[in-house]
Parts: C-alpha cells; structure tokens; sequence
C-alpha cells in the first residue's frame, strides 16, 4: 500500500514536470517588459537573450521602445491581440512583437498596421532561423520605413511655413512697390521746386548779362539756359530715383555756370568747376548759387562749408542759418544729409552735418534718415548578411506599466505560413 502511494506522488511529480506552466497574462508580461524590456517564456523556441537586449537598446537609441516577445503557445485571444494588450499596458508610445510557434502578432502607437505587415512579411522567414536575428529585421525594417503614417502634421506644418513666407514676401514686396512710388513723388517735388529756383535765378540775371561787355558772360547764361533744359526734359521722363539724381548733378552743374557767368559780368575771376564740392548753397539748394565759404563754429568743432551771399552775410553777423528741411521717407530732415536724388547735400556730407550737429541739433531737431514703418533618424536597414550595429549603454530606465487613455494605433498578425490581418 504504502508502495503504491510513493509510485503515485513519483508519477505526479513527473507530470507535473512534464506538463508546460500555466500560461502568463498580457498585464504579467509587461510586467517584465518594463523590467528588461523583453519577454521570453519559458519552454519556446531557443533565443539568445543578448541579441534581444542589444535590439531593445539600439530601438531606444533611435527613440524607439521595441519590445519582442516569445511564447511557447499560441494564445487564446491570438498573437495580434496579446500585443495590444501588452501596449495598452504603457504610456508611452510603444511596439510590442509577439512571437509563437503559429505566427506573428504586432501592435504599436508608433507604426502603421501597414509598416508593421510590410516589416514582418519581410522577416518572417528569418525567424525560422533565428529567432534574433528575425526581431532585429523587424525593428529595421520599422525605422527605415519612417514613423507612423503619413505627416500630415508635419505637411500641413511645412505648408503652413511656406504660406506664411509666401504671404510675408507678396506684402513686403507691395510694401516696398508703394514705398517706391512715395519716394519717387518726395524726391520729384523737391527737384521740381530746385528746377524752378534756377529757372528763376536764369531770368532774374538774363537782362543784366546780356547788355554787359563781356561776351563770356552771355556764353556761361547760354550753357546754364541749356543745362537746365535738359534737366528739364529728362524730369518730364523720370520714373527712378538714380534719374531724379542725374538732374540733380545738372542742377549743380547749372548752378556753376550761372555763378561763372555773374562774376563775368561783375568783372571777377571764373571760379574753379567743383569736382568733390558742390556749387550748391550747403543750407539751401534752392539759394542761389555757393559763392563764398564760410566757417561754422559750433560746439563739435570747426568746418568751411561753401555757401550763398545771403547766408555768408547772416553767419559773419553772428547768426547760423538753419538748414532747409526737405522730407525723405516721410521725415524732414536737414538738406546737407538728403539724398542727391532729392537734390540734397547726399549722404557724403555727414561728416560736415555731424560738426553742425554739436551747436545747431538742440535747437533744429534734426530728424533720421527713413520712412516711419507702416502699422500694419537617422534610420539603418539590417539585411540578412550584417548584424545591427549595436553599443552597450548604462542600464534603461524601468519602464513601468501605467495606466493611459485609449488611443489608437497599428496592428496585425502574420501566420508563420501565410498572411492573417486583424
């Protein structure tokens, strides 16, 4: 009797050896998951856990959370729901591959069910042969095939962009046609009031040289009545800036030979042609012509500066004269800093603005230069022939199951004989 009982327990205990362990739960596997980041059970197809550790580490090197696991069966729900439910388990986004000796199974928040079918088709008969080297294919062939789905974020983000650059350029460009035509019209009206300064200044000394003795005098009235016709002409047809300052320069010119031909008729010297210096009062362009240099004294310093007889008596009286505002982008600023296109001393004459601006800025409030502005992964492919190039890191952090909301996301399974979307 007693012998009996001992051959029953013996046998027991075989069976019990025998017989493959009661199988674990999704929400039991990821429990392990988030432990090392695999799941091997015991019992099914041989595996060599470094290479899944090596795989589970490049996959969070690239940003990934991949995590493989094998099972000795098949499981009731199938392999394809047995990953879901391990994913559901994480918060983060994750793939899981669930390997049995029946198929393939796969679920992730990071790939497409499409990128998932294509990557276990191509490794499927990999595992036959390497269970390793089969989850090392998958993973590669997740990465080279890009992040889940289509961008259409990222599409409609890079759209956006190019819109908005689009939208910007189109209004600075408008901007910048109307802010075009308002310089153009400043600049005509200040030409315009010069042009008609000399043509005064032609007449008003015409009788005079004239009846005078020397016939010099008469060809210097004759050049100026000249030069200022042209200028003339060519404002009737200007539609730039760099033509308004052609006429400008004739405008000086002009200046010249009239000044020549009044110290003709006065009996003087012909004064030098300017070259650097302009024959152009520096307070006022629209003065009559610069005959005698003057020198201003202000606080920053001293400056001979050419000027017209009316401002050379005001300066040796005691009194500096204050420049001619002409508007420039909107703002009046002094006549020696304007633009030659606005008949202006031109932007060469700061270093003679800046001496004056030590005694006479306080007092002038001398504007700036402009128009006031309007309101308005890399990814690496794994073939048969290399291995995945891999590097030991410190220990990953755990990855423990926490609860998430629902949230869609890719899956399947692949029949290690065929096919079988869920």
């Amino acid at each position: 009797m007693r012998r009996s009982f001992f051959s029953v327990l013996v046998i027991a205990f075989a069976l019990a050896n025998l017989l493959p362990a009661s199988a674990q739960t999704p929400a039991e596997v990821a429990e392990v998951v988030a432990a090392q980041g695999y799941y091997v059970e015991a019992g099914s197809e041989p595996v060599n856990e470094t290479d899944l550790v090596e795989l589970v580490d490049m996959m969070l090197d690239e940003g990934r959370f991949f995590a493989p696991v094998v099972l000795a069966e098949d499981p009731s729900g199938g392999a394809n729901a047995f990953a879901r439910a391990i994913v559901e388990q994480f918060a983060d986004d994750s793939t899981v591959v669930v390997l049995t000796p029946g198929e393939i199974g796969f679920f992730s928040r990071d790939f497409s069910a499409t990128q998932l079918t294509a990557a276990g088709e191509d490794a499927r008969d990999l595992f036959d042969s390497d269970v390793g080297d089969g989850f090392k294919l998958f993973a590669n062939n997740l990465l080279s095939s890009g992040s889940g789905g289509f961008p259409w974020v990222l599409v409609f983000i890079v759209g956006g962009i190019v819109a908005f650059v689009f939208w910007v350029v189109r209004r600075q460009t408008k901007v910048e046609k109307q802010r075009k035509v308002e310089d153009i019209s400043e600049a005509r009206a200040e030409i315009k009031h010069q042009l008609d300064e000399i043509a005064n200044l032609i007449l008003n000394e015409t009788d005079a040289i004239r009846v005078s003795e020397h016939e010099r005098a008469g060809e210097y009235l004759q050049a100026a009545s000249q030069t200022y016709a042209d200028a003339l002409d060519l404002y009737a047809r200007t539609t730039t800036l760099q033509q308004l300052e052609t006429i400008s320069d004739s405008l000086d010119r002009a200046r010249w030979q009239l000044q020549a031909a009044v110290a003709m008729r006065d009996g003087r010297g012909v004064p030098p042609e300017p070259v650097k210096e302009r024959a152009t009062c520096f307070f006022d362009p629209a003065h009559p012509p610069a005959t005698e240099t003057a020198v201003l004294r202000t606080n920053a310093g001293e400056r001979d500066v050419k000027v017209c007889p009316a401002d050379a008596d005001r300066l040796r009286r005691g009194r500096q004269p204050q420049p001619r505002q002409i508007n420039v982008g909107g703002r009046p600023i002094p006549a020696p800093m304007a633009p030659k296109s606005y008949g202006g001393g031109g932007f060469g004459m700061m270093d003679i603005f800046e001496v004056i601006l030590g005694g006479m800025a306080a007092s002038g409030g001398f504007g700036g230069v402009g128009r006031a502005k309007p309101h308005a992964r890399r990814h690496r492919r794994y073939t048969r022939s290399q291995e995945i190039p891999v590097t030991k890191r410190p220990p990953r952090r755990r990855l423990l199951p926490t609860p998430r909301r629902s949230r869609s996301g890719g899956g399947g399974s692949i029949s290690r004989r065929g096919l079988r979307r869920r």
